[in-house]
């Protein structure tokens, strides 16, 4: 990364959440500490932690007696204040839209779900995404300093528009906008999976590797990959396109318009029907189908209750999958794999046959040095991506500046301007 061009203003902003990250995730700290782990000067870290005091990010406290006090103001440990602020997090699908509050150290509240029909015009489910979110954002008032939204595809670098979404029937949809004019805070756009990624590297399997894959699993399937703890970005499209490989000849209908793709095969609505039609013949499957359990959990039981249509199901299940992770791991050779969305809450039997199933397709040279787990981001995966792609861009600063020169700077509008952190020099 470069920082040479950048403006004074942009490295300053930088450092200050290059410190509120390490108060994150090592804090309490003193001011020491933050230099020595920073590279900063000590002067310079303590005049950002200044600024970070005075707009209440940050609480400083003794751990010393009155009588055991060392001089000097860097003798107190400093912690960042995890719910001074919070983001807005929104996760589009293609049948449901979920939103909640997300505070400084990634936990996710308040969520709300709402249905939503498919072929919903775009400018229409933003509205309805909007009304669902507008209770949350009065709720968080002052403290709300940005949204975060996850949608399922690639978006344009800036993070502003929804390239191409699928399941949503999107192409060339400005969201982020919409969002920053309801709110009155800035907006960031994200391909939902690898939001998911980030909060796993963030918060989950991450925190404790070099490299993570994540694979998930739901109405579609996508992966997405962090290297060194920022989210990777694939070429031009952006995101990968593991899931609209095709592997069953005449196959069902995929979003994208092919017949047998990936993620058409695995996607839960597809599962679900051959379920259905296998339940017509099967007093195992019928019961277990009106109890509307998750797709894999009941596979599981009607596979222990000896059935063998659901049997054959979840082989075609197990064989696909993992096919999908071996070929992620031998082209990304990441140290560990999570398994998110129907797969993190995968009964132990189907997740221990998909993990030997995987490993026994990767290459030999990899095998031995990663691992395959279920994810560990709780039950909103989406929500928590979407804030955490939000605080990582518009309060921990992890992405460099969009521009390096001056009269290339886009303007900020007067909110943002208003809300920017005390002791902000302002461009003009």
């Amino acid at each position: 990364m470069d920082r040479r061009s950048w403006l004074p203003e942009d490295l300053r902003a930088y450092h200050r959440g290059l410190l509120l990250r390490l108060l994150g995730e090592e804090g309490p700290l003193t001011r020491r500490d933050l230099a020595q782990r920073s590279g900063l000067s000590i002067p310079t870290a303590a005049s950002i932690v200044s600024g970070l005091l005075a707009a209440g990010q940050v609480v400083e406290t003794s751990p010393w007696s009155d009588r055991m006090t060392p001089r000097g103001p860097r003798a107190g440990l400093l912690a960042l204040a995890r719910h001074a602020h919070v983001v807005l997090a929104m996760d589009l699908c293609a049948n449901r839209l979920r939103a909640g509050l997300c505070d400084l150290s990634g936990v996710v509240s308040e969520v709300v779900s709402v249905p939503i029909n498919g072929g919903m015009e775009p400018a229409r489910l933003l509205d309805v995404a909007v009304d669902a979110a507008r209770p949350l954002a009065e709720a968080a008032g002052k403290r709300l300093i940005g949204v975060g939204v996850g949608v399922p595809g690639p978006v344009d670098e800036g993070g502003r528009r929804s390239l191409l979404a699928l399941p949503l029937g999107w192409r060339d949809v400005p969201v982020a906008v919409r969002f920053e004019d309801a709110f009155e805070v800035p907006a960031v756009v994200e391909y939902n999976v690898r939001a998911m990624a980030l909060a796993e590297a963030r918060h989950g399997l991450g925190m404790r590797a070099e490299n993570l894959l994540y694979v998930h699993l739901g109405e579609s399937f996508g992966v997405a990959f962090v290297v060194d703890g920022l989210a990777f970005r694939q070429g031009a499209h952006g995101v990968s396109e593991l899931g609209h490989q095709r592997v069953v000849e005449d196959g069902p209908k995929c979003s994208c318009g092919a017949d047998g793709c990936l993620e058409a095969v695995l996607g839960t609505s597809y599962l679900r029907q051959r379920i259905r039609t296998a339940a017509r013949h099967s007093n195992v499957l019928i019961p277990l189908v009106r109890r509307r359990l998750p797709v894999l959990e009941l596979l599981d039981i009607a596979v222990r209750g000896g059935d063998a249509a659901a049997a054959a199901i979840l082989d075609d299940v197990i064989t696909h999958l993992s096919t999908a992770v071996a070929v992620s791991v031998d082209m990304l050779s990441p140290t560990r794999v999570a398994l998110g969305g129907e797969l993190a809450t995968a009964p132990k039997d189907v997740l221990d046959r998909l993990q030997d199933a995987s490993r026994a397709k990767v290459s030999r040279v990899l095998r031995d040095q990663v691992r395959i787990e279920r994810s560990e981001i709780g039950r909103y995966p989406g929500v928590l991506g979407a804030g955490t792609v939000a605080l990582d861009r518009l309060f921990y600063r992890d992405q460099p500046p969009v521009t390096a020169s001056r009269g290339s700077r886009r303007p900020r509008p007067a909110w943002a301007v208003a809300a920017a952190t005390p002791g902000e020099r302002q461009p003009t």
